[in-house]
């Protein structure tokens, strides 16, 4: 799934007039720990005029401590953002969204470690099921924050779709590289699993040559190799998808260090291979 960045300019806010009493409901929902966007949907209110009659009272974006993870857990965020994520903002509401899908299937240790990631940081994630895949949605302005922090986007040749570039990725401090390198496995990657049960390289796949071309040189930047690939597809007039191909050794040495569920099915950790 492409990494997208929405931006709805609204000119027109609908705030629906509502009894004292209603008024005094969302109030007290909101206090009791119910999100503004449940009680719009409980009441069958737009979301704009709850949050207009419950601003006062509630955190609005809740904060997401990303500062309670460890380096290794915040780049494997990042890595699973670059891969399998998508960031949305609408000003006018006040919402900073962040999404992640995986498949329901394939993927359900991934969701689980991905969702004990935000738990552990203060931030419960809001799942829904699409067509066989879980997407994850997270509202939350400092982790929304986060991300740009580390990737950028360039916009393309359609409004909804960007480029992803890290950002200064060559100062990353080791456990941030492998945690991101992790992450992006478990969202757009696989591991090649060997005859015997164990597991040869991994394998980062992209349509974008300049985050192959990036993902290699943060991997050159901390001594592990890799070799590219490229495929072309339905033919030379498709977009061709590259390979970062994570080498079998230079796997086997980080195999004690990096966060990686795909990875954890090789050595008797939870999941499906």
């Amino acid at each position: 799934m492409p990494f997208r960045s929405l931006d709805h300019s609204l000119y027109l806010v609908v705030i629906m007039l509502v009894t004292a009493s209603k008024s005094a409901e969302i109030i007290a929902r909101v206090r009791s720990g119910e999100s503004v966007r449940r009680v719009a949907g409980v009441l069958h209110i737009p979301l704009s005029t709850a949050y207009y009659y419950a601003r006062d009272h509630c955190r609005k974006q809740s904060f997401m401590e990303m500062d309670r993870l460890a380096p290794k857990e915040q780049g494997y965020l990042v890595g699973m953002m670059v891969g399998d994520g998508s960031l949305i903002r609408h000003e006018r509401r006040g919402e900073f969204l962040a999404k992640i899908a995986l498949d329901k299937i394939r993927d359900q240790d991934v969701f689980e470690f991905v969702s004990s990631r935000f738990e552990r940081a203060g931030k419960k994630v809001s799942v829904q099921v699409e067509r066989g895949m879980f997407i994850l949605r997270i509202w939350s302005k400092s982790f929304y924050n986060f991300i740009l922090e580390y990737v950028g986007l360039k916009r393309g040749s359609s409004s909804h779709h960007h480029t992803r570039l890290l950002l200064h990725f060559k100062d990353w401090g080791r456990d941030f590289a492998v945690g991101f390198i992790g992450g992006l496995i478990d969202s757009d990657g696989h591991i090649e699993r060997s005859r015997r049960g164990g597991h040869y390289g991994a394998a980062i796949t992209t349509s974008s040559p300049s985050l192959r071309d990036q993902v290699r040189d943060l991997c050159k930047a901390h001594q592990i190799n890799v070799s590219l690939r490229v495929n072309h597809r339905g033919g030379r007039r498709e977009k061709p998808r590259y390979t970062v191909y994570i080498l079998s050794k230079d796997l086997n040495s980080l195999c004690s260090e990096i966060p990686c569920v795909k990875h954890l099915r090789h050595h008797g950790g939870p999941g499906r291979i």
